[in-house]
């Protein structure tokens, strides 16, 4: 896979996404569609863990004001600036407005994580972006499910019971994580072999946001977490030869749910339809820029004030590196196709789908020229 994303000469997420658009224009394969169940209990936690498990804990220190600022108030920031505009451009009620808001804000753990591995962005940047990504999807899910409730209950949006909400969700999900992944520390330092190793974290990959999902806390939030803490506990309970054999495992595995998810999100094209695509085009245009310049509007104040208020200087050019580097992925394609049957769904598809496509196809390759341009240190991707 690596050679034919070396032959096209494209990152291998964007390399697969094409991949899987080929498939579905052929209709080499049939229709696939991601269902909650399979994409928040079987796809999503592994991606996460890993990626909890690798942040720069260090730089994620020095740093976590600007994280939680982008992560927070900036998805519910960009999920208003988003949604206002195109209640007023597409024509439709604010409410399902900002329902697209909320489901398109978030930037994506799994497309952030796979581009921003695969080019040697200086490691403090790299952290900020990738934990961002790792912690905005809790904010963005919960945002989503709030208007979703209120819009099939027919009610109107309560800022104060939608904060209310979040911060119960997203907390207890933290702590569920946390608690977690404190119990399987205390059962891997009773442990001697790699294998039981590798067999709790699994268990926890996969079993805190089970257990969080189970308490109407956060998953994601909890998974997150949870690999944050065994990053912790590596550190300083584990033998050179075992965070290497648990590092493996983990890379490998991450590696093969990658190539599967990008896939699957070239296939969606058979759910959606091509002529969905066509007929809305004009729409999606509008949403794509629209995007683009929530982002800039959340990454560019957020940073300067992080720079004059918090003294906590990022250096000059990499707001720009964060706004252009927010991709779209997974996320807005799962909760898209979780939407239930309405007026506006065929549109809500066909815009989340576009948006994507070119968050991973156009901003994915061009992070690299970005880098270069800013005399930031690159490497090939591979």
């Amino acid at each position: 896979m690596r050679k034919l994303s070396h032959w096209i000469k494209q990152p291998t997420p964007t390399a697969l996404v094409l991949i899987g658009l080929v498939l579905a224009l052929t209709k080499f394969l049939p229709p696939i569609s991601l269902t909650h169940q399979v994409a928040f209990f079987l796809i999503l936690p592994p991606i996460l863990f890993q990626g909890g498990m690798h942040l720069n804990l260090k730089n994620l220190k020095q740093d976590w004001k600007p994280v939680i600022l982008l992560a927070v108030t900036g998805v519910v920031i960009s999920a208003l600036i988003v949604g206002y505009p195109l209640a007023y451009f597409w024509h439709i009620p604010l409410n399902d407005a900002l329902l697209f808001g909320a489901l398109i804000s978030p930037t994506d753990p799994v497309s952030v994580l796979a581009i921003m591995k695969k080019v040697k962005a200086p490691e403090r940047l790299r952290t900020i972006l990738e934990a961002e990504s790792l912690f905005n999807d809790g904010t963005g899910v919960v945002l989503f499910m709030v208007i979703l409730t209120m819009i099939q209950n027919d009610q109107p949006l309560k800022l104060d019971n939608a904060l209310s909400q979040f911060l119960l969700v997203t907390g207890g999900g933290a702590l569920i994580g946390g608690f977690c992944g404190y119990l399987i520390i205390q059962f891997m330092r009773m442990t001697t072999g790699l294998f039981p190793l590798v067999a709790l974290s699994v268990a926890l990959a996969f079993g805190a946001p089970l257990t969080a999902e189970a308490l109407h806390c956060s998953g994601i939030i909890a998974v997150v977490v949870a690999g944050m803490m065994i990053s912790a506990g590596k550190l300083s309970h584990m033998s050179p030869e075992k965070k290497m054999g648990l590092d493996t495992f983990w890379k490998v595995l991450d590696f093969i749910v990658n190539i599967l998810i990008f896939l699957i999100i070239g296939l969606q094209l058979q759910v959606i339809g091509i002529n969905n695509l066509i007929e809305f085009k004009g729409k999606i245009l509008t949403a794509i820029i629209i995007v683009l310049i929530s982002r800039a509007i959340v990454v560019y104040p957020t940073i300067w004030a992080n720079n004059r208020i918090f003294r906590s200087s990022i250096p000059s050019g990499w707001d720009h590196v964060l706004f252009w580097g927010g991709l779209r992925g997974t996320i807005p394609i799962i909760l898209m196709l979780q939407l239930p049957k309405f007026q506006y769904q065929p549109l809500f598809l066909s815009a989340t789908f576009g948006v994507v496509l070119f968050s991973i196809i156009i901003q994915a390759l061009t992070i690299k020229g970005l880098l270069k341009s800013l005399n930031l240190p690159t490497r090939q991707y591979r």
